[in-house]
């Protein structure tokens, strides 16, 4: 399985980049709800001073609660169309 690709029934599909988008968001806004203000940090890394991320934990929140939100979209929205 490739990122961003799903099967339903042996027939492979990829996710739009809107309904990523929508994951995203709500997933961002749980992790905001999470962390409050240790959400973010500014990076001191090479090229990437001063930009804005996800600290070490909410950045591992994140990828699980995406990862779940996900699987819950492609179950619950896509695969009872």
């Amino acid at each position: 399985m490739k990122e961003n690709e799903y099967e339903i029934n042996g027939v492979w599909y990829k996710i739009k980049p809107n309904e990523m988008e929508f994951i995203d968001e709500i997933t961002t806004q749980l992790t905001e709800q999470t962390f409050g203000e240790n959400t973010y940090a500014t990076s001191s890394e090479v090229g990437q001073e001063g930009v804005l991320m996800f600290q070490e934990d909410a950045h591992d929140y994140y990828n699980e609660r995406y990862d779940e939100i996900e699987t819950l979209y492609i179950k619950l929205i896509k695969e009872n169309k």
